[in-house]
């Protein structure tokens, strides 16, 4: 049916003599350790004075990221006249600042919140009303980091009320929908949930100043199973908050911005079987900085919209002809947390409005530095930047008190399993007993750091015969560890309480210490993880590009990545011209070369709308984010990357 539509709109639009642009995007990739994609998209826009019609055909086999697919993907119809705006096909809006909606197709991490439906909006003086219906599939990813693991499935309606004076603009917000959320442990019995937004926002427009405000408020409702449940029992309860005020001076100008959203909180990270919260239309502002170097973009706090409070400032300006920036960020959970048991954890509001800097509300800050300018008659471009990032990943214990000894029993179910072999299944009751022992004070404390150094550098230089000279360089510190601190080195569900430390002669004793999680390729514990990324490119404007790339570190957090054979493109930049005369091992890399991905990428515009671009090598992967989606980069080694687009 879909095909059909969009064919016989496609076929009245040609008759109708409408204009047409296009545009292709082609990829190939071959790889090693089996990274392969081959994926195609066409783009067709038909356009006249009133009406505009877009669709864009996937063939994918497989997709970089995603499932395979030949069918067309995405299409839209668009029809103006006066006041009154029409969209039919798949929806994008984007209202406030997304704390209520902000829907975008992010191919590069797989995210699509888009609604395919019905969008009306009327514009009568200052007045606009918008009004969205439709049906979204949000395909979200799981344990697999190239296909998606589980998909939402919502029947939405949304309706927003602005009105704008000189400088003030008001806007009211409504958004409903009816979830089939999947869940991840039982996948055949999807949870079906209600969710309520309603939201506000202003701005104001000033000379010399301008602000913005918005809040929403959730509620969410899940239809029981059970026929003797009422249906209507509230689920979860939420807001967010966000607001932004600029100030600009001559060339400078200061932003600042803060933000609480609480939709849900739970000590642990949430997972596909936590719902009822923050739903996949509500994208919002992050309050950290993203950014295009590869080195600090690796180091991304890990954003929770469910519960996250923060600020952030920052000011740029211009001294001459150098441009100067300064950013801080400081952000955190809404809630400090104790464990005051091996499975209960317990929440403590924080007492003011900013963000917290105790560990267990998981704190994360973020400075950067940065100075960009020309020189030498505007022929030398150059970055200078300086980053530091420190962040609280994961408590695994906290608590500070008086040691709760025997004020519980935890009885497991211990039964035998039908190889008769005894084993301990959860918990399954509780007995309360009296606490007759003397009550002395327990600090046992656990919790995992990272924090980081980074110099990013680029310099471009401009030759009179329209050649171009850039290098780029890249030096990381990082850290990574657990911090231990307390008399305690663990809890006893025995007798349900903290085990205390001692020493030889039975005096206590105080732990105090930092546990590196970083090794080597030889599996030897390290204290520093030493990162380096370095370019050379040269290029001859405005035809063809050579970029010539090296990512080294010394050191791993989790699995030490498969290095394979060892290929002629890292024996040429290495200078290792035994590789070349026969006495040395292509299969058996040289201990130098382990810890090194090495490529090579040549770029060329065929005309002004088409380039193509070839890339030979290896690229060490890891995280990358966008529009505040991440994704894991897996590592590509030894292959071949193809790329072409092009404009009709």
């Amino acid at each position: 049916m879909k095909k059909i539509l969009i064919l016989f709109v496609f076929s009245i639009a040609v008759s109708l003599d409408l204009n047409v642009s296009s545009s292709l995007k082609s990829g190939y990739c071959s790889s090693y350790d089996f990274y392969d994609y081959s994926e195609n998209l066409l783009d067709v826009n038909l356009f006249s004075n009133n009406l505009f019609f877009w669709t864009q055909y996937e063939y994918s086999n497989p997709p970089e990221i995603g499932f395979p697919l030949n069918d067309f993907r995405k299409f839209r119809i668009e029809y103006s006249a006066g006041g009154l705006s029409l969209k039919a096909g798949d929806i994008y809006e984007f209202w406030g600042r997304g704390l209520l909606l902000n829907q975008f197709d992010d191919q590069t991490t797989n995210f699509d919140n888009g609604t395919r439906g019905l969008a009306l909006e009327y514009m009568k003086g200052p007045l606009t009303i918008s009004h969205i219906n439709g049906n979204s599939s949000i395909w979200l990813m799981g344990q697999d980091i190239r296909v998606p693991g589980y998909n939402n499935i919502h029947s939405m309606m949304a309706n927003r009320f602005q009105y704008d004076w000189s400088r003030l603009s008001v806007g009211i917000t409504q958004l409903k929908s009816n979830e089939i959320h999947q869940k991840q442990v039982n996948i055949e019995a999807p949870a079906n949930v209600n969710h309520n937004l309603r939201g506000a926002y202003f701005s104001l427009i000033s000379n010399n100043y301008d602000a913005f405000f918005e809040y929403v408020d959730k509620v969410a409702t899940e239809k029981p199973v059970v026929f003797d449940v009422q249906p209507n029992d509230t689920l979860k309860r939420g807001h967010g908050i966000y607001g932004n005020l600029n100030f600009y001076l001559g060339n400078w100008a200061l932003s600042s911005e803060y933000k609480r959203y609480s939709f849900d909180a739970s000590h642990t990270d949430l997972t596909a079987d936590d719902y009822g919260n923050r739903i996949s239309f509500q994208q919002m502002p992050t309050l950290a900085k993203e950014h295009n170097d590869v080195l600090l973009g690796r180091l991304v706090h890990n954003y929770n919209y469910n519960d996250e409070r923060g600020i952030q400032f920052e000011i740029n300006g211009s001294v001459s002809s150098l441009n100067l920036l300064a950013q801080y960020a400081h952000l955190s959970r809404n809630n400090t947390w104790q464990s005051i048991s091996l499975f209960e954890w317990v929440p403590s509001p924080i007492s003011n409005l900013l963000p917290a800097t105790d560990p267990s509300a998981l704190p994360y800050f973020e400075n950067y530095f940065e100075a960009t300018g020309y020189a030498l008659k505007e022929k030398l471009f150059f970055k200078l930047g300086f980053g530091r990032t420190k962040e609280v990943l994961k408590t695994n214990r906290y608590f500070e008190g008086n040691q709760r000894d025997i004020n519980s029993i935890f009885i497991l179910d211990t039964t035998y399993n039908e190889f008769d072999v005894y084993q301990d299944f959860p918990i399954i009751d509780t007995l309360e007993m009296f606490d007759t022992t003397e009550s002395y004070i327990v600090e046992s404390k656990m919790w995992q750091v990272s924090k980081a150094m980074t110099l990013p550098m680029e310099f471009q230089f401009s030759l009179n015969n329209g050649y171009n000279i850039g290098i780029g360089f890249q030096y990381q510190e990082r850290k990574y560890y657990d911090r231990i601190v307390g008399n305690s080195s663990g809890y006893s569900t025995s007798d349900s309480s903290w085990v205390m430390l001692f020493d030889d002669t039975g005096e206590e004793i105080e732990k105090n210490e930092t546990k590196s999680k970083l090794v080597n390729r030889n599996g030897d514990i390290v204290q520093t993880q030493f990162n380096r990324v370095f370019y050379f490119q040269i290029s001859r404007t405005p035809k063809w590009s050579l970029t010539i790339t090296q990512d080294f570190t010394n050191a791993y957090e989790g699995a030490i990545p498969v290095d394979p054979y060892y290929n002629p493109l890292e024996a040429l930049i290495s200078g290792d011209l035994k590789y070349f005369l026969g006495s040395r091992n292509t299969v058996k890399p040289p201990s130098w070369i382990k810890n090194r991905w090495l490529s090579a990428e040549v770029s060329y515009n065929i005309t002004p709308a088409q380039r193509i671009s070839v890339m030979y090598g290896s690229i060490q992967g890891g995280l990358f984010c966008s529009n505040g989606i991440c994704r894991v980069i897996p590592a590509f080694n030894d292959g071949v990357k193809l790329s072409y687009s092009a404009s009709f």
